[in-house]
Protein backbone atom coordinates (compact mmCIF):
# COMPACT_ATOMS: atom_id res chain seq x y z
CA UNK A 1 0.00 0.00 0.00
CA UNK A 2 1.55 3.42 -1.01
CA UNK A 3 0.93 6.59 1.57
CA UNK A 4 0.77 9.90 0.70
CA UNK A 5 -0.14 13.42 2.14
CA UNK A 6 -3.16 15.81 0.46
CA UNK A 7 -5.28 18.70 1.45
CA UNK A 8 -8.74 17.19 1.80
CA UNK A 9 -11.37 19.43 -0.19
CA UNK A 10 -14.26 20.97 1.98
CA UNK A 11 -17.62 19.33 0.43
CA UNK A 12 -18.68 22.19 -1.59
CA UNK A 13 -15.34 22.33 -3.88
CA UNK A 14 -15.37 18.51 -4.06
CA UNK A 15 -19.08 18.41 -4.92
CA UNK A 16 -18.80 21.36 -7.98
CA UNK A 17 -15.53 19.42 -8.93
CA UNK A 18 -17.91 16.14 -9.29
CA UNK A 19 -20.10 18.54 -11.35
CA UNK A 20 -17.83 19.49 -13.83
CA UNK A 21 -16.18 15.97 -14.20
CA UNK A 22 -19.43 14.64 -14.65
CA UNK A 23 -19.80 17.02 -18.07
CA UNK A 24 -16.79 15.47 -19.25
CA UNK A 25 -17.16 12.37 -18.26
CA UNK A 26 -20.37 13.13 -20.86
CA UNK A 27 -17.03 12.96 -23.62
CA UNK A 28 -17.03 8.86 -23.63
CA UNK A 29 -13.51 9.31 -23.80
CA UNK A 30 -11.99 6.06 -22.19
CA UNK A 31 -10.39 6.65 -18.32
CA UNK A 32 -11.01 5.32 -15.05
CA UNK A 33 -12.52 8.33 -13.33
CA UNK A 34 -11.25 9.44 -9.97
CA UNK A 35 -14.33 8.58 -7.25
CA UNK A 36 -15.35 11.58 -5.64
CA UNK A 37 -14.79 10.93 -2.09
CA UNK A 38 -10.80 10.39 -3.52
CA UNK A 39 -10.76 13.95 -5.04
CA UNK A 40 -7.73 15.71 -3.01
CA UNK A 41 -4.60 18.11 -3.45
CA UNK A 42 -1.01 15.50 -2.96
CA UNK A 43 1.55 17.51 -1.27
CA UNK A 44 3.86 14.50 -0.70
CA UNK A 45 4.23 11.29 -1.98
CA UNK A 46 5.31 8.81 0.84
CA UNK A 47 5.68 5.33 -1.17
CA UNK A 48 5.30 2.34 0.62
CA UNK A 49 5.85 2.64 4.81
CA UNK A 50 6.21 -0.38 7.10
CA UNK A 51 5.21 -0.86 10.03
CA UNK A 52 7.33 1.11 12.11
CA UNK A 53 7.79 3.76 10.25
CA UNK A 54 3.78 4.16 10.41
CA UNK A 55 3.92 4.32 14.53
CA UNK A 56 6.17 7.37 14.40
CA UNK A 57 5.24 9.00 11.19
CA UNK A 58 2.44 10.92 12.66
CA UNK A 59 4.27 12.57 15.53
CA UNK A 60 7.11 13.22 12.91
CA UNK A 61 4.53 15.37 10.77
CA UNK A 62 3.22 16.59 13.51
CA UNK A 63 5.13 20.19 13.55
CA UNK A 64 4.64 20.78 10.13
CA UNK A 65 1.06 19.78 10.59
CA UNK A 66 0.81 22.59 13.44
CA UNK A 67 2.21 25.40 11.51
CA UNK A 68 -0.05 24.85 7.69
CA UNK A 69 -2.09 27.62 6.88
CA UNK A 70 -5.40 26.87 4.31
CA UNK A 71 -3.89 28.31 0.89
CA UNK A 72 -5.86 30.39 -1.15
CA UNK A 73 -6.87 28.05 -4.14
CA UNK A 74 -8.86 28.70 -7.02
CA UNK A 75 -9.77 26.10 -9.84
CA UNK A 76 -8.18 26.75 -13.46
CA UNK A 77 -9.48 24.90 -16.04
CA UNK A 78 -7.88 21.64 -16.75
CA UNK A 79 -4.02 20.11 -17.37
CA UNK A 80 -2.23 16.81 -18.53
CA UNK A 81 0.26 14.65 -17.28
CA UNK A 82 2.08 12.76 -20.16
CA UNK A 83 1.03 14.70 -23.35
CA UNK A 84 -1.92 15.99 -24.39
CA UNK A 85 -3.09 13.93 -27.17
CA UNK A 86 -2.38 10.52 -24.99
CA UNK A 87 -2.61 11.70 -21.26
CA UNK A 88 -1.59 9.49 -18.45
CA UNK A 89 -3.64 11.92 -16.14
CA UNK A 90 -6.09 14.51 -17.07
CA UNK A 91 -6.13 16.92 -13.79
CA UNK A 92 -7.77 20.02 -12.41
CA UNK A 93 -5.21 22.21 -12.50
CA UNK A 94 -5.53 24.95 -9.15
CA UNK A 95 -4.09 28.22 -8.72
CA UNK A 96 -2.06 29.04 -5.58
CA UNK A 97 -0.92 32.66 -6.42
CA UNK A 98 1.24 32.56 -2.40
CA UNK A 99 2.82 28.77 -3.43
CA UNK A 100 1.76 27.63 0.09
CA UNK A 101 1.28 24.19 -1.19
CA UNK A 102 4.97 23.95 -2.95
CA UNK A 103 6.50 25.09 0.40
CA UNK A 104 4.34 22.64 2.35
CA UNK A 105 5.58 20.16 0.43
CA UNK A 106 8.78 21.58 0.60
CA UNK A 107 8.86 21.56 4.33
CA UNK A 108 7.31 18.05 4.75
CA UNK A 109 9.80 16.49 2.27
CA UNK A 110 12.14 17.96 4.22
CA UNK A 111 10.94 17.03 7.71
CA UNK A 112 10.38 13.53 6.58
CA UNK A 113 13.64 13.27 4.74
CA UNK A 114 12.41 12.34 1.89
CA UNK A 115 12.73 13.67 -2.37
CA UNK A 116 9.71 16.00 -2.63
CA UNK A 117 8.91 16.89 -6.52
CA UNK A 118 11.14 19.38 -8.40
CA UNK A 119 8.59 21.26 -9.57
CA UNK A 120 5.09 21.29 -7.48
CA UNK A 121 2.30 21.14 -9.74
CA UNK A 122 -1.37 21.94 -7.21
CA UNK A 123 -3.96 19.58 -8.80
CA UNK A 124 -6.75 16.80 -8.19
CA UNK A 125 -6.55 14.29 -10.14
CA UNK A 126 -9.99 13.90 -12.46
CA UNK A 127 -9.05 10.37 -14.01
CA UNK A 128 -6.21 8.38 -15.72
CA UNK A 129 -6.98 7.90 -19.32
CA UNK A 130 -7.40 4.21 -21.03
CA UNK A 131 -6.62 2.37 -24.44
CA UNK A 132 -10.38 2.53 -25.55
CA UNK A 133 -11.90 -1.26 -25.12
CA UNK A 134 -13.50 -3.03 -28.42
CA UNK A 135 -16.15 -0.83 -29.34
CA UNK A 136 -15.66 2.11 -27.79
CA UNK A 137 -14.11 4.08 -30.12
CA UNK A 138 -17.65 3.51 -32.25
CA UNK A 139 -19.30 4.74 -29.49
CA UNK A 140 -17.33 8.13 -29.34
CA UNK A 141 -17.35 7.88 -33.22
CA UNK A 142 -13.92 9.77 -33.68
CA UNK A 143 -15.77 13.16 -32.77
CA UNK A 144 -14.21 13.89 -29.68
CA UNK A 145 -10.15 13.56 -28.92
CA UNK A 146 -8.37 14.28 -25.37
CA UNK A 147 -6.49 17.26 -27.14
CA UNK A 148 -10.22 18.70 -27.82
CA UNK A 149 -11.18 17.84 -23.80
CA UNK A 150 -8.23 19.95 -22.80
CA UNK A 151 -8.32 22.41 -24.98
CA UNK A 152 -12.21 23.03 -24.50
CA UNK A 153 -11.58 23.29 -20.76
CA UNK A 154 -7.95 24.27 -20.51
CA UNK A 155 -8.44 28.05 -19.40
CA UNK A 156 -11.82 27.41 -17.44
CA UNK A 157 -12.63 29.12 -14.05
CA UNK A 158 -14.43 26.66 -11.54
CA UNK A 159 -14.24 28.86 -8.56
CA UNK A 160 -12.71 28.68 -5.33
CA UNK A 161 -11.40 25.90 -4.17
CA UNK A 162 -11.05 25.16 -0.17
CA UNK A 163 -9.44 23.01 1.88
CA UNK A 164 -9.89 21.64 5.71
CA UNK A 165 -7.01 19.49 6.59
CA UNK A 166 -4.00 17.80 5.89
CA UNK A 167 -4.57 14.15 5.78
CA UNK A 168 -1.63 11.14 5.73
CA UNK A 169 -3.94 8.95 3.10
CA UNK A 170 -3.37 4.91 2.49
CA UNK A 171 -4.00 3.32 -0.90
CA UNK A 172 -6.59 0.73 -0.78
CA UNK A 173 -7.91 -2.33 -3.10
CA UNK A 174 -11.72 -0.84 -2.25
CA UNK A 175 -13.63 2.42 -3.69
CA UNK A 176 -12.88 4.97 -2.66
CA UNK A 177 -9.49 4.39 -2.96
CA UNK A 178 -7.73 5.98 -0.08
CA UNK A 179 -8.34 5.59 3.48
CA UNK A 180 -7.52 8.57 6.03
CA UNK A 181 -4.48 7.59 8.51
CA UNK A 182 -4.36 10.55 10.25
CA UNK A 183 -5.72 13.93 9.86
CA UNK A 184 -4.78 17.86 10.97
CA UNK A 185 -6.99 20.77 10.78
CA UNK A 186 -5.30 23.70 8.49
CA UNK A 187 -5.06 27.50 9.82
CA UNK A 188 -7.18 29.76 8.51
CA UNK A 189 -5.83 31.75 5.52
Amino acid sequence: MNHFLALKLDDASRDRLATHARRLQEWLLPAHWTHVEDYHLTLLFLGQVDADEMRTLPYSIEPVAHGLRAPRLRFAGLGAIGGRTEPRVVYAALSDADEVCAHASRDLAETLGVEGERRFLPHVTLCRPRPPMPGEREVAGGRRDWPQLLEANGLADWGTCAVTDLVLYRSTERTPRYEAIASWKLLAA
